[in-house]
């Protein structure tokens, strides 16, 4: 069995996210918003990982990095298991360049949360900026539960970790 560890990094220049639209020919989720990102690889780490994807896919470089979720999926069509991680970062300086994965747009959340192609929760992760709220608890009260398919009532997230 083998498990793909993936991310995706939600960079924020001003009040805005860097969000990347999908090409329609891509075989994994083609025409979805979301942020850039990709596999780690072997031995790297996670914020290593995240420097490195956003840097091939974009092109500018980031700094304050934080992780916000954690989760994983299957995907049936692919018979792939994933173990993915939100990250968010600051902008630290660069141009953006001419992704080979789709178009890149700078959004606030309010624009984001209109998106009728959004990757599945995102409205949720972009939603908890957005009422003011801790979002490291937000995350982990929608996401952990929708993402991961626990169906655990609210008093017991707080003893997830």
């Amino acid at each position: 069995r083998s498990i793909a560890v993936t991310l995706q990094c939600f960079v924020k220049k001003g009040n805005k996210y860097l969000m990347l639209h999908r090409n329609s020919h891509k075989r994994i989720m083609p025409n979805v918003w979301m942020g850039p990102g990709g596999k780690r690889e072997h031995n790297e780490g996670l914020f290593e990982a995240a420097r490195r994807e956003v840097r091939e896919e974009t092109g500018i470089e980031i700094k304050n990095l934080q992780v916000r979720a954690t989760g994983n999926a299957y995907l049936r069509d692919l018979d792939q298991e994933v173990f993915f991680q939100f990250l968010i970062a600051d902008y630290a300086g660069g141009k953006l360049i001419n992704s080979p994965d789709g178009r890149l747009e700078w959004l606030t959340h309010e624009e984001i949360l209109k998106l009728k192609t959004c990757f599945q929760n995102l409205e949720k992760f972009f939603l908890s900026f957005s009422m003011k709220i801790n979002p490291s608890f937000h995350i982990k009260r929608f996401m952990i539960r929708e993402i991961i398919g626990l169906n655990l009532p609210s008093k017991n997230l707080s003893k997830i970790k």
